[in-house]
């Protein structure tokens, strides 16, 4: 959205290629159609991308967190991608089923996330993938995949996983479902250079682990990596691929499916998310073709768009800004908003690959090591509210508006029954006419001359929604309006073009709540994930608020976020109570697109 104050738009190159796709070209429910020649050319133009997922662990437990670390990589270069600005990942079972689907923000390339495991999924072998819109191109899948099993023994059913107990074995009862409430360095010769140096080898309970990164002789210094120190299994598990292990496997550059004039193909999120939906009409005789769909985000800092169908009746929105509401509002404008129904398609749907699952399995002699670590994780997770991760609120957006806006507290005037009463007599360059269709609208005194044959009506919104109904919001109860502002520029969404804007705010915040219409669709989108500092579990000398709590972990730190751009990094964990052989673990990429994976053991006792 932007008034006419406002200056010229800068487009990135390899946007460019892809503005008219991104407008008019959109086939199906996410897939575009390559027209021209041009277009064709500009396809075979952006790289393509390949995916590194670094993982905390193959082997999970009901009441565990699965932590996740996305690489997305330039195959041209190997450095980070700024291409794509959301990843997918998710987590599958052998029948490709999906326990999860998350959305991913990547920036600059890299992007995280996390996932605590329920009850209600059972034992058994899983795939972790992770993959952009625009790999979905690929002539070959470069999807990630890392291989994790799950132990459940909360259910009766273990067949998946058991190799020598009887089918219908319990290893754990369970009353309810709120039993559970949430070395060597590597030798490869790019990682030689950099030394992961502890001030000990065997370490108490609850004591300081400092570990330094050496990186004095290193050509590779600045890149970006994360680091995970979890506890070392009685089980066999799963390997985790390592990022030189993935460079290995995955070398060269990769080039797209081969595509013709009219083919179809995915677009790259080069702009952020984006949402595609398709209108209903209910009439087969009605048309799809250039329907206007406005997008209300709700809220303090509320924002608005327009998208317009294509042929196909399909729409797409870029959601490049992060908003702390939870319900989107899309609705159809226009006279004809009560012939059409909304639908959304929010995930790429996509064609698994054939996957090779390992293997996992557990004996009847294990029983003693599995009962104990679930009963730790109960009681770790018992204590979560004492050890909460933090989110990482999204930057506070300015209104799509702006502020050079007028305000009327109502509060500050006498109260009139209707906002039409309210309007007139109290707000200046606002009133209420009827238009050559003889219907009741709100105007506003513009800054520039409206000329007769054009009759443009302003932009109202109620709560940060659009409301297209100007009669009815001049009826409504104004003793329910805190505020009212407007704006006198003249705005252009999409292609409509709008007198200014009029926007009301309710005492409650509350309009969205009585908003039933069938032209309106509310939804809570899958957005990409928030963004969240992991809770760091610290023991100081002298302070004794954790020393009845107990201390379980067996993930004692796991940071997605590391520069290591000193001689010397020094990072500092502390051990919990659970005994036993650990293992740290780097995984990364230089600036230089240099893969990076380091690992080393310690014992607590």
């Amino acid at each position: 959205m932007f008034n006419v104050k406002n200056g010229s738009v800068k487009i990135n190159p390899l946007l460019y290629i892809f503005l008219f796709l991104f407008i008019s070209n959109i086939h199906g429910q996410r897939e575009s159609v390559l027209k021209t020649a041009e277009e064709l050319s500009g396809y075979y133009q952006v790289p393509q991308e390949k995916m590194f997922i670094h993982y905390n662990t193959t082997l999970l437990f009901s009441g565990e967190y699965l932590y996740y670390k996305v690489y997305c990589l330039n195959t041209k270069n190997n450095l980070l991608s700024d291409i794509s600005k959301i990843a997918y990942v998710e987590l599958i079972d052998e029948d490709k089923n999906a326990i999860f689907k998350h959305k991913v923000k990547l920036e600059n390339g890299v992007g995280q996330g996390d996932f605590f495991l329920p009850v209600s999924v059972p034992s058994g072998n899983y795939k972790l993938i992770g993959y952009t819109q625009w790999m979905i191109n690929a002539k070959d899948n470069l999807f990630f995949q890392g291989d994790i099993s799950i132990l459940n023994p909360y259910q009766g059913n273990q067949k998946t996983i058991l190799s020598d107990v009887p089918v219908d074995t319990e290893i754990l009862p369970v009353e309810n479902d709120t039993a559970v409430v949430k070395t060597e360095i590597n030798t490869s010769k790019d990682n030689t250079d950099i030394k992961l140096n502890l001030d000990k080898q065997v370490f108490k309970k609850r004591s300081p682990v400092v570990l330094t990164i050496n990186m004095a002789n290193s050509l590779h210094r600045s890149g970006n990596y994360s680091i995970s120190v979890n506890k070392k299994d009685f089980f066999t598990s799963a390997t985790a691929v390592s990022a030189t292990e993935f460079s290995v496997l995955h070398p060269k550059a990769v080039i797209n499916k081969e595509k013709s004039i009219s083919s179809s193909f995915f677009l790259p999120e080069m702009r952020g998310d984006l949402i595609y939906g398709k209108i209903i009409p209910k009439e087969s005789t009605l048309p799809v073709s250039s329907i206007q769909i406005a997008l209300s985000v709700p809220g303090k800092k509320n924002d608005i768009k327009i998208a317009t169908t294509n042929n196909k009746g399909v729409f797409i929105f870029s959601l490049n800004k992060d908003y702390s509401t939870k319900e989107f509002v899309f609705q159809i404008l226009g006279e004809n908003r009560n012939n059409y129904t909304i639908v959304l398609n929010e995930i790429p749907e996509i064609e698994y690959p054939d996957f090779d699952f390992y293997t996992f399995e557990i004996s009847e002699s294990l029983k003693d090591h599995i009962v104990n670590r679930s009963v730790n994780n109960q009681i770790d997770n018992s204590f979560f509210v004492a050890k909460p991760d933090t989110i990482q609120e999204p930057k506070e957006n300015i209104s799509f508006y702006g502020k050079d806006f007028s305000t009327y507290d109502l509060d500050e005037y006498t109260r009139f029954a209707t906002i039409k009463e309210t309007v007139i007599e109290i707000v200046d360059d606002v009133w209420t006419k009827s238009n050559k269709k003889e219907e009741k609208t709100f105007a506003i005194r513009g800054y520039y001359p409206t000329q007769e044959d054009y009759e443009y009506k302003p932009l109202v919104i109620i709560d940060g929604i659009v409301e297209q109904d100007h009669k009815f919001l001049m009826e409504y109860d104004a003793r329910k309006i805190k505020r009212i502002s407007f704006v006198r520029d003249r705005y252009f969404l999409g292609t409509k073009i709008f007198e200014g804007v009029l926007i009301f705010e309710t005492l409650k915040g509350d309009y969205l709540e009585s908003l039933n219409r069938s032209y309106i669709f509310k939804s809570v989108l899958k957005r990409p994930l928030t963004k969240k500092k992991y809770y760091k579990q610290r023991y100081l000398e002298g302070d004794n608020s954790y020393n009845h709590i107990p201390d379980f972990r067996h993930q004692l730190f796991w940071e997605p976020s590391i520069t290591l751009e000193k001689n010397n990094t020094v990072i500092t964990f502390f051990t919990s109570d659970a005994i036993g052989d650990y293992e740290i673990s780097i995984e990364g990429f230089t600036n230089e697109g240099v893969p990076v994976s380091l690992k080393r053991d310690f014992r607590v006792e």
